[in-house]
């Protein structure tokens, strides 16, 4: 301590006559003026700090700051004389505590922005609003407070770190926000988005290697090549966007040039592998049909086709348990693999036949072929299902309960009996939905090595829990209970996506709240219509999210006299008494989307007053498959 520092002190000291009036004030003064003369020069550092501006250091020494002015007043608290400890307070506490106050609210704004970047960076928006708030109160509240108290002013540097930072967590937050949205499409694939506003400027060979990347994450490779322009088709659907359409066509073409082997299109690991395989096949060609239904591109379609007619002509089918299916695939040596039944193969080339044979636009619509196809397909698979609702692995593995893929099976299953409205595989699906939420639960959610000989394969990813939730919908489980599934496959996979918006979004009939209650969006497909009518019968599935209403209109051409009319909003079996002529039968369906289908086939009658057995079957949210089951 200097010198007239002391002597300063110890002046105040004696003209309060301590030492003469209170045994051992003297120390306690000593100890106050010790503490007194380490605040002076701390206040004198912090003002210096204030001065430069420098927010990130005054917070750092704010706390040791704070705990000085502390220590100082206890200290001066303990010394004797109230007109002593006024001089002191004065002297050393008032300047100090100024100094403190002027930067006290700021200290409080920095703070908070830092706890609120820390819950940002973790994708954390819960209490955001709140702390924004928050955050505005407290500027409103420094604003009052310095005016009314005539503080000096801080440095301008100040006041623009904070504003900055203000902004850039604002910018955070509004980007989560949206991204974290799960109606918002631009956010679904968030890196897609990104590729699109890029797209143009790429050259051809970034293209060709953007084309076989991992359709979610651009990052890797993938096996599969249709994901891709699934996805870009699907946000076309939502947003309108032109330039995702327009990626859709250019995935194409760049398979087209690079991706074609022999004309068949494979990724590169298969390729390599030197076998074209039935589930890469199918699974590509599925997934770019969807594609076409999105985008309505005709080149994505005819692409479907030549695939499946190749397929047709290089795979020959096999008799398998009484079911003619096709094998494994085909080697590029012309070795035809095994004619094993594999329960979600066999069932993703049913899909591919069945979309096929109901799209108007393709060469296999209508096809005797196509539909055998199907039928035998998803037949062969069915003769492999438990009495619990079980699929095994595979046929030579019967034993062996597919928990990983059982889920991706009843999806195409559903998909199959919404087209088909076969009782049987309508109850199937169902059976499948009440077998994996029965036995396999959130304790033990797959088959593990310890179920031998119930196990050969671990495959423990987030989509092998979720794909159950829409068998989980049609056997009617408890909503609630399905919800915790959901968030059960949320908790245990916090990495991975679920990406609810488009999950079964083509299927239509499971709403997109059901998923997701914070899903407002609804399904802008048109109603999808399966019509079957001859002179024998009539038979209609309509598929929807939601439907409000559909109309059968029968009218004879000859007379242009309508002799039929029936409207309904449910499921309906009824009779069609029609005499000898010919007929236009219209059939309508509107969804609540506002979007209607209408399909007109032609009928003609031989005998007087024939009686034709119709069916209409609809599928949406009021009309599920364990609604159906008798």
């Amino acid at each position: 301590m200097k010198l007239h520092h002391k002597i300063a002190f110890a002046s105040i000291v004696l003209s309060g006559s301590l030492l003469s009036v209170y045994p051992g004030s003297a120390a306690l003064a000593f100890d106050a003026s010790k503490q007194a003369m380490l605040l002076q020069k701390d206040t004198a550092s912090y003002n210096q700090t204030i001065n430069s501006g420098n927010l990130q250091k005054l917070d750092s020494s704010y706390d040791s700051f704070t705990s000085s002015i502390k220590k100082t007043e206890l200290a001066i608290g303990k010394t004797s004389g109230k007109s002593v400890r006024q001089k002191l307070n004065e002297t050393y506490i008032r300047p100090a505590k100024i100094a403190k106050e002027r930067v006290i609210y700021e200290i409080s704004e920095y703070r908070l922005l830092n706890y609120i970047n820390s819950k940002l960076v973790q994708a954390n928006i819960e209490t955001a609003d709140a702390d924004f708030a928050k955050l505005n109160r407290l500027h409103q509240r420094s604003i009052s407070i310095k005016a009314a108290g005539n503080y000096k002013a801080l440095p301008a540097a100040i006041s623009r770190e904070l504003d900055n930072m203000k902004q850039a967590q604002l910018k955070k937050y509004h980007f989560l926000k949206e991204s974290l949205n799960p109606n918002n499409p631009d956010f679904l694939f968030p890196r897609l988005t990104e590729l699109k506003n890029k797209w143009e400027s790429l050259s051809e060979q970034s293209k060709k290697d953007y084309a076989r990347k991992d359709s979610w994450t651009l990052e890797g490779y993938s096996k599969y090549l249709g994901y891709l322009p699934k996805h870009t088709g699907f946000l076309y659907h939502l947003t309108g966007d032109q330039e995702y359409k327009k990626m859709t066509s250019d995935f194409i073409a760049l398979y087209r040039k690079f991706y074609m082997y022999d004309g068949k299109l494979m990724s590169p690991e298969y390729a390599e592998k030197g076998w074209w395989y039935r589930d890469p096949f199918a699974r590509d060609s599925n997934s770019l049909f969807e594609a076409y239904k999105y985008t309505g591109s005709k080149e994505i379609l005819s692409f479907v086709d030549e695939q499946a007619a190749l397929w047709i002509k290089k795979v020959p089918r096999e008799n398998n348990n009484g079911y003619t299916v096709f094998p494994y695939g085909i080697s590029s040596k012309g070795e035809i693999g095994p004619i094993e039944i594999n329960p979600n193969q066999n069932l993703q080339i049913a899909m591919l036949f069945s979309s096929l044979y109901w799209e108007p636009e393709s060469d296999f619509y209508q096809s005797s072929l196509a539909k055998s196809i199907v039928m035998n397909e998803t037949e062969a698979v069915l003769s492999l299902q438990k009495p619990n609702g079980a699929l095994p692995l595979t046929e030579n593995l019967p034993l062996v309960e597919d928990t990983n893929y059982g889920g991706y099976s009843g999806n195409m299953l559903y998909e199959l009996s919404q087209m088909w409205g076969k009782e049987k595989w309508i109850e199937s699906t169902a059976d499948i939905g009440r077998w994996l939420f029965k036995e396999y639960t959130m304790d033990h959610p797959w088959n593990l090595p310890e179920d031998k000989p119930n196990y050969a394969i671990d495959r423990q990813e987030s989509f092998n829990l979720i794909s159950r939730t829409l068998q989980f919908y049609a056997a009617g489980i408890p909503d609630a209970s399905v919800k915790s599934w959901i968030s059960f496959a949320e908790r245990k996979f916090p990495d991975e996506k679920l990406y609810l918006l488009e999950r079964w979004y083509f299927y239509q009939s499971i709403p997109r709240d059901y998923l997701d209650s914070r899903i407002t969006l609804k399904n802008q497909l048109p109603p999808q219509m399966y019509a079957e009518l001859t002179a024998d019968q009539a038979s209609v599935r309509i598929a929807a999210e939601e439907l409000n209403s559909w109309q059968i209109t029968v009218k004879n051409t000859e007379n242009g006299q309508t002799v039929l009319e029936k409207t309904a909003a449910d499921d309906a079996a009824f009779e069609m008494t029609l005499p000898k002529g010919s007929y236009q039968v219209t059939i309508e369906a509107a969804e609540a989307n506002g979007k209607i289908t209408k399909q007109s086939k032609m009928l003609a009658i031989d005998g007087d007053n024939t009686v034709i057995p119709a069916q209409v079957l609809l599928f949406d949210r009021d009309h599920r498959f364990f609604e159906k089951i008798k």
